[in-house]
C-alpha cells in the first residue's frame, strides 16, 4: 500500500521524516503496515523497529518549531493546582500540573507524546489535558519544590536557561524498551508456586507449615530455599533441614520474596552475551549487606530487604534480554551515574527504569519494585524510602569492598542523608559493613542458584 493512501496526518509525519533523510520510504511503509496490524504511533513504531533513532527524532522535532513548551524555573504554580495530583503519580510519570481553566488542565511533561499518561490523567481529573514540553531537570526540581519529602533536602542540579529537549529522547526510548521488555516471548509467566505462596503469605489464617508444604511440592524451589537459608548470606547459627523450619526463620513475607527472587533468577539466567555469574555474585553480596544492615539495627523482621537487595539490578537482565548483542558494549566496571549514562546512550533507557517496568509487569512486591527503580536515586522513593535507602547503602558497601582499601568505612560519613532516610546509625552501619567483609569470601564462593 502506498503512502498516498494513508490518512493525511500519518502521511505528513512520514513524508517529513523521509524529506529529512531520517528514514526511507520503505521504512515508513513497514511501520505503517505494523501500525495497521497492532496499532500505535508511527514514530514510536519506527523507533521500535530500529529504523529511527530517538535522539535523531528529538533533534528533528526541535527544528520544526511550534512545539509548546514551558520553563518552570520562574513559574509559580498555585498550591490548589499542585493538589490535583498525588506525589506518587507525579514521580512515576514525571508530570507537573501547572494550570486549570474550567475543564482544561495544563501539565508540564518530559514527554508530551506519552498518550497513556495523558489518558490516565484525563480519567483521573475528568479534564481535557494539554501537555507542554519541559526539561527533565526542571521537572525534578519542581517535584522537589512542590512535592517535598521530610528530612534533609537532596542536592539540586543547576538549571540552564534554555529548554533541554534532549530528555525527550529518553522518554521515547523508555516507551520503546518498555514495550519490548513486556513482549519478550522467552520470558514465561512466573511459576504457579509463586502465586500460591504469595496468596498464602497474605492470608493471616495460613500457617507456616502450610506454606512449607506448598514450597515442598515444588522440589526445585524447595531445594533452593534450603540452599539459600543455609548460605552465608543469611548466616543462621544452626543448619536448616526442612522447608517449614526455613519458613519459620525467614517469615512469610521474606519467604515469598525469596522464592520470587529465585524464580526470576531462573527465568532470566539465559541472557546471552551477559556475565550472569558476576551479576549474581554482586546481587547476593548486596542482599547479604542489606540483611546485615537491618539486623545490626535490631530489625529481626527486616521487611524483605534481602530480596530487595537481591533484585535491585533486575533491569540489567531485562536490558540484556531486550538487546542481547548490545549489553556487552556497556563497560563491565562502570558504576553509578557512569553506568546509567552508558545504558541510556546504548539503549535510551537505564537499568532502574527497565527493571521497574518488568517489576510492574510481574506484579512484584511494592518495596522490591521501589528498590529496583530508585536505588540510584533513593531521595525519590515514596512509600518505602527506608528500604530503598538501606539497599542503596548496601550497594555502596559492595563497591567499597571492591576498592583498593576495603577496610575504609568513611564512605558512610559521605552519605549521612541515606542513613537518615533508612533510619540507621553511623557506627552500627560501620559494624555491619565489617561483618559483611568477614563473610565476603564465603558469599562469593557460593552459587546457590547455579
Amino acid at each position: 500500500m502506498s503512502l498516498t493512501s494513508r490518512e493525511p496526518t500519518k502521511r505528513r509525519i512520514g513524508e517529513l521524516l523521509i524529506d529529512a533523510g531520517l528514514v526511507t520510504r520503505e521504512h515508513v511503509e513497514e511501520a505503517l503496515e505494523k501500525q495497521r496490524r497492532e496499532g500505535g504511533k508511527l514514530v514510536e513504531l519506527l523507533i521500535a523497529l530500529g529504523r529511527l533513532q530517538a535522539n535523531e527524532f528529538v533533534s528533528f522535532l526541535a527544528r520544526q518549531g511550534g512545539l509548546p513548551s514551558i520553563d518552570l524555573q520562574n513559574y509559580e504554580i498555585p498550591r490548589q493546582i499542585i493538589a490535583l495530583l498525588e506525589r506518587d503519580f507525579v514521580l512515576k510519570h514525571e508530570v507537573i500540573p501547572i494550570d486549570k481553566l474550567g475543564r482544561l488542565l495544563t501539565v508540564a511533561m518530559v514527554c508530551p507524546l506519552d498518550s497513556d499518561t495523558i489518558e490516565e490523567l484525563q480519567q483521573m481529573t475528568q479534564c481535557k489535558v494539554k501537555p507542554l514540553l519541559c526539561s527533565p531537570d526542571a521537572i525534578r526540581m519542581a517535584i522537589q519544590r512542590y512535592y517535598p519529602v521530610a528530612g534533609p533536602a537532596p542536592a539540586r542540579k543547576p538549571e540552564g536557561a534554555a529548554l533541554n529537549v534532549e530528555g525527550l529522547a529518553g522518554a521515547l526510548s523508555l516507551r520503546n524498551v518498555t514495550r519490548l521488555v513486556r513482549e519478550i516471548e522467552s520470558l514465561p509467566a512466573l511459576p504457579e508456586t509463586i502465586r500460591r505462596v504469595r496468596e498464602s503469605a497474605s492470608d493471616s489464617t495460613v500457617s507456616v507449615k502450610e506454606v512449607g508444604k506448598i514450597i515442598s511440592g515444588d522440589p526445585a524451589v524447595a531445594a533452593k530455599v534450603l540452599s539459600v537459608a543455609n548460605s552465608a548470606a543469611y548466616g543462621f547459627s544452626h543448619r536448616v533441614d526442612s522447608v517449614s523450619h526455613a519458613v519459620s526463620l525467614l517469615g512469610l513475607r521474606e519467604t515469598y520474596s525469596l522464592v520470587l527472587a529465585l524464580a526470576i533468577a531462573d527465568i532470566m539466567k539465559g541472557a546471552r552475551g551477559f556475565d550472569y555469574k558476576r551479576y549474581w555474585e554482586q546481587a547476593v553480596n548486596c542482599a547479604a549487606a542489606s540483611r546485615l544492615l537491618a539486623e545490626e539495627h535490631g530489625r529481626t523482621d527486616n521487611g524483605g530487604t534481602f530480596t530487595a537487595g537481591l533484585l535491585h539490578n533486575l533491569g540489567k537482565l531485562a536490558l540484556a534480554h531486550v538487546a542481547p548483542g548490545a549489553y556487552p558494549s556497556i563497560g563491565a566496571d562502570l558504576y553509578g551515574q557512569d553506568l546509567i549514562a552508558a545504558e541510556q546512550r546504548v539503549f535510551g533507557i537505564a537499568h532502574p527504569e527497565a527493571g521497574y517496568e518488568l517489576a510492574l509487569h510481574w506484579d512484584l512486591p511494592e518495596h522490591v519494585a521501589e528498590a529496583i527503580r530508585f536505588h540510584h536515586t533513593p531521595e525519590q522513593a515514596t512509600k518505602h524510602a527506608d528500604i530503598v535507602s538501606l539497599v542503596a547503602l548496601a550497594v555502596l558497601m559492595v563497591y567499597a569492598s571492591m576498592s583498593m582499601d576495603p577496610s575504609d568505612d568513611r564512605f558512610f560519613e559521605e552519605h549521612k542523608d541515606l542513613l537518615w532516610r533508612a533510619g540507621l546509625e553511623l557506627e552500627r552501619s560501620k559494624t555491619a559493613y565489617h561483618s559483611f567483609l568477614m563473610r565476603l569470601m564465603d558469599l562469593t564462593a557460593e552459587a546457590f542458584t547455579a
